[in-house]
């Protein structure tokens, strides 16, 4: 088949052949090819002069086939059914250039001039088949996903304007929903919908089927089949056909029952925290009008009495009446002090906070200046250069007169009292630290921290009511700062006050 036929039929025939997009090969009985078409050329390389009269195997058969294919010939030619027929199998073959590809193959038998020979139709499946395999890498892939995801998966049906049948479902949305894969597969989504959230899908579905919308996302509850709702938030999308026809949606549902049910108790909790903290902001201020009144008629006895006792020590200055007189006198001091200390305790928690800037400098020379007076100038304070700081005067004032106070007063008997002060400040907080340094006894590191609670004193013979440092706690943690102690370097302690800016 070489030459071209001569009857008008065979041509029309040959015509016919070499047009095919599809390889077509006329085999001799001894696998020889005896004329391949075009396509034929095209696919294996070989143009037909040079394949024509060589072995099949030689030209597309891969090697390790090729022992295979004459077991097959021989069979055939001793006349058993061949293995490959008119039906089309998928096997491997060789090009010229030594690229192996995938081809779909047909194989015929026919009488011609008085021999046997083979035709074969031969297709190239390599792309079709590659693309096939990764279409099926990425179902299984799908699949996969659909079936472990950690939260709920469910594939629906498009009905009209709304979501319809369940298609699919994954485990984890049948255990979220406590239906069995199949009740699931027999229901709508609407059936499952709790019928409060129905106008949610109503009002917002339409829009993600006309594609006005790619996705929709909200909160919704579910409904077991015992009636509980299950809160999720929930998700949707739609896949379309070529004309953008919507086909079937994906639902995605996460369990957020619990994290509601937090979400409400946190809430009930704060609203009992706020009426815990309106009923003790009420019970303070009662507190402060009760100490307010007790101190004040405290404090019109005890003035009387102080005032007699004076009168008796200038009246009878002399023997056991004037020693009772000052003991009275000392004692009613005493209490008079410790009335005042609880008055300020008191204002320092309370009293508002009206912030002006305060001269440091003069605020330490004035606190000295009394100290010294009410010591018969006796103490020592000396200071650096000292910032403005923006604080409550008053309530600053409290806490500077009683850390120098302190300083000057816990100081051995031949000991000169001496506080220095100064100050420095951070450069990224830009947050000050007033540094108080005595040459006093000093305290212990077990008590640093118990000596500015209430009424708690250090056993020494200095007398004190334990409130002084209490007070300054609270009036430098209310201006968002804190106080604390540590030792000096030369014996004493150094009390430290941090002020952050007041913004």
């Amino acid at each position: 088949m070489t030459g071209d036929p001569a009857a008008p039929h065979d041509r029309l025939l040959v015509g016919a052949m070499q047009t095919s997009p599809d390889a077509f090969v006329v085999l001799d009985h001894e696998d020889r090819v005896e004329w391949w078409n075009r396509a034929a050329e095209r696919l294996f390389g070989w143009p037909v002069e040079e394949a024509a009269g060589q072995l099949l195997t030689d030209l597309v058969v891969p090697e390790q086939y090729r022992a295979a294919h004459h077991a097959g010939l021989r069979r055939r030619a001793a006349g058993a059914r061949p293995r490959l027929g008119a039906d089309p199998v998928q096997v491997e073959a060789l090009c010229r250039d030594g690229r192996r590809i995938l081809v779909e193959l047909s194989v015929g038998e026919l009488e011609w001039q008085g021999g046997r020979r083979f035709h074969a139709f031969i297709r190239d499946v390599t792309d079709r088949e590659a693309a096939r395999g990764a279409l099926e890498l990425s179902e299984n892939r799908s699949r996969t996903a659909f079936e472990n995801a950690p939260v709920g998966m469910l594939l629906t049906e498009v009905d009209g304007d709304g979501f319809g049948q369940v298609m699919s479902v994954n485990p984890a949305a049948v255990e979220m929903l406590g239906r069995s894969y199949d009740e699931l597969r027999s229901l709508s989504l609407g059936a499952i919908t709790h019928r409060d959230d129905a106008p949610l899908d109503a009002d917002r579905v339409p829009g993600l089927l006309r594609g006005d919308v790619d996705k929709l996302q909200y909160e919704k509850r579910f409904v077991r089949p015992d009636g509980r709702p299950v809160w999720v938030s929930f998700s949707a999308s739609v896949v379309r056909d070529i004309d953008g026809t919507p086909m079937h949606a994906i639902h995605q549902l996460v369990d957020i029952t619990e994290r509601l049910a937090a979400a409400q108790q946190l809430v009930r909790l704060n609203d009992e925290l706020r009426r815990t903290n309106e009923e003790l902001a009420a019970a303070n201020a009662e507190l402060d009008r009760f100490t307010a009144a007790v101190a004040h008629d405290l404090k019109s006895p005890l003035m009387a009495i102080l005032m007699h006792a004076d009168l008796m020590v200038e009246s009878h200055g002399h023997g056991g009446a004037l020693r009772g007189a000052a003991a009275i006198s000392r004692s009613a001091r005493r209490l008079n002090a410790l009335i005042e200390g609880l008055l300020g305790y008191s204002r320092a928690e309370h009293a508002a906070l009206r912030r002006q800037w305060v001269d440091l400098d003069t605020l330490v020379d004035e606190v000295a200046e009394e100290l010294a007076v009410a010591a018969g100038g006796r103490p020592r304070v000396t200071r650096d250069r000292l910032p403005s700081l923006h604080v409550e005067a008053v309530l600053l004032r409290q806490v500077v007169a009683n850390v120098i106070g302190n300083g000057l007063k816990y100081v051995a008997p031949d000991v000169t009292p001496h506080v220095h002060v100064s100050a420095e400040q951070d450069d990224s907080t830009q947050a000050w630290t007033l540094r108080f340094r005595d040459n006093g006894i000093g305290i212990p590191s077990a008590s640093r921290e118990r000596v500015f609670e209430i009424f708690h004193r250090e056993a020494t013979d200095h007398p004190g009511s334990g409130i002084g440092l209490a007070t300054c706690r609270r009036i430098v943690e209310r201006h968002g700062g804190r106080i604390w102690v540590d030792d000096g370097d030369d014996g004493g302690s150094v009390v430290s006050v941090l002020l952050p800016p007041s913004g």
